[in-house]
């Protein structure tokens, strides 16, 4: 199947979703992954170094994720994606679990993972589009209390809406095994005057990666906390606290996970 066709068959497989952000913010995303998606994804990468982005998904799975699995003995069966992109972390971390899942709201990201998967013959990985955190619990149905690890990088934080965030911290707790770990990336940082500023402005003064859509969404790591109680997880961890690069690592509560068993 070629790109072509992947894409078609995505795009009329796609269900709704009640959220109308959720419409509107894959509508800018397909927009980003036609134009440049290793850019968007990973904002930092220099123009036109394809081979730092994938190095970076490699550096990131043996030096964060893998150690961390280890050291809380997470089993290796299924880990998920929230907000894949064109598979810079899934591709590397499937050699380690038996399956592979990523999802995305933007048709051409999906189509580029699978496609990317296809071409290394990573035959464990598969894709799926969502139109939001519904959407996700209804496509992975089956997979409800079976995930041992999900994760979202750099995702999160472009989330203007608060109650989709809300919204997919509990779908990961749905999906989430007893025994398994989530890992999730904000922006933690204060909002500065100069980011209220900027925030402020319309979109036609800012520099591309400072617009609606792609810009970093700041949250308070109460506000986050808050969050992640209300949706039955705990936090077991936190890496670089209060930063643009705030990651939590998480599992179910135990009153929920002992409801799972």
């Amino acid at each position: 199947m070629n790109l072509r066709q992947l894409r078609t068959r995505l795009s009329v497989s796609q269900p709704a979703d009640a959220a109308g952000v959720s419409v509107c913010l894959d509508e800018k995303w397909e927009k980003f992954a036609r134009q440049d998606p290793y850019r968007y994804i990973l904002t930092s990468l220099a123009p036109s170094d394809t081979d730092e982005f994938w190095r970076s998904g490699e550096r990131t799975v043996q030096r964060d994720f893998l150690p961390l699995l280890d050291l809380h003995r997470v089993p290796r069966l299924v880990c998920l994606e929230v907000g894949c992109g064109i598979g810079r972390l899934v591709l590397p971390l499937a050699r380690s679990f038996q399956r592979a899942i990523g999802v995305d709201i933007a048709i051409s990201m999906v189509a580029r993972a699978a496609s990317c998967a296809e071409d290394r013959g990573i035959a464990n990985a598969c894709y799926l589009v969502i139109r939001g955190p519904g959407d996700l619990l209804a496509q992975l149905q089956n997979h409800s209390g079976k995930c041992d690890f999900i994760y979202s990088l750099l995702v999160l934080q472009h989330v203007s809406d608060f109650a989709t965030i809300q919204g997919y911290l509990g779908a990961i707790r749905h999906l989430l095994h007893p025994s398994g770990l989530a890992y999730l990336q904000f922006d933690s940082r204060p909002k500065s005057l100069s980011y209220r500023v900027k925030t402020a402005l319309p979109d036609w003064l800012l520099p591309s990666l400072w617009r609606r859509g792609i810009r970093r969404i700041r949250r308070s790591a109460d506000e986050i906390d808050a969050a992640i109680r209300t949706a039955g997880l705990e936090v077991v961890g936190e890496l670089t606290p209060h930063t643009a690069y705030h990651r939590y690592i998480l599992r179910r509560s135990p009153a929920t996970a002992m409801s799972a068993l």
